[in-house]
């Protein structure tokens, strides 16, 4: 029985997973990869992480690591920033706690990897410098990264209170989570980051800036299906 429908009552509604890559195949087999996992996203919970769980497993990786990004979350929050950080870490040590049962059905060599891990890597601030370089000196950089910001603010819809502060808040967030996402995680031998959207166009764009192979991305897509009664 597969890791999404292993507690699922008979007859229910459950979630299979694939990878999105419209006509592209990898071997995946003894590959490594990080899961991201943005912290309150729902298909980062139940039957969804469940369903990319056993996707994972039946693909055969070697090494997964399951990077939660959760204080990059603090710049999105409406609060101070030493309250933005609690919180955010607080949502991280809960993720952790609530979903430790599913995490453990991984077969692969399994390690978390939290985001003030990732920004303490000793590697990150040249990483950072560099995109942050980028931003303010190659107009086509800048504007992938703003088109990002700009679909972010859509999807708030018109009831800003504070519109050049979103826009401020995601413009950090994006420097800060890009060059982590790239250029470091691929230089660090990671072949594949997976996470259940198309990549952005500010990744694409870091990608195509500092990245010549590795940290690939691997969109998922979830269709439902009922199990056998």
């Amino acid at each position: 029985m597969s890791v999404a429908t292993a507690d699922a009552p008979v007859g229910s509604v459950s979630h299979k997973a694939a990878f999105d890559l419209k006509g592209l195949h990898y071997d995946y087999s003894g590959r490594s990869t990080i899961l991201l996992v943005s912290v309150g996203a729902d298909y980062h919970e139940g039957e969804k992480l469940g369903a990319t769980i056993d996707l994972l497993n039946r693909s055969g990786f070697g090494r997964v690591t399951v990077a939660v990004a959760d204080t990059l979350q603090r710049h999105n929050l409406d609060a101070d920033p030493g309250s933005a950080y609690r919180f955010s870490r607080r949502r991280g040590d809960q993720w952790l706690a609530r979903n430790r049962r599913l995490l453990d059905l991984l077969t692969a060599d399994v390690d978390i990897l939290r985001w003030d891990a990732a920004l303490s890597d000793p590697d990150y601030p040249r990483a950072l410098d560099r995109v942050r370089a980028a931003y303010a000196s190659d107009a086509a950089y800048a504007s992938a990264i703003d088109t990002t910001i700009d679909r972010f603010v859509a999807r708030r819809g018109d009831d800003l209170p504070d519109e050049e502060r979103v826009r401020t808040g995601c413009r950090t967030y994006l420097l800060e989570e890009v060059p982590i996402i790239q250029p470091l995680w691929a230089a660090q031998g990671y072949d594949f980051v997976v996470y259940p959207q198309q990549i952005s166009t500010a990744m694409q764009a870091t990608r195509d800036l500092f990245v010549e192979s590795g940290a690939a991305w691997l969109p998922l897509r979830f269709k439902k299906r009922r199990s056998a009664r």
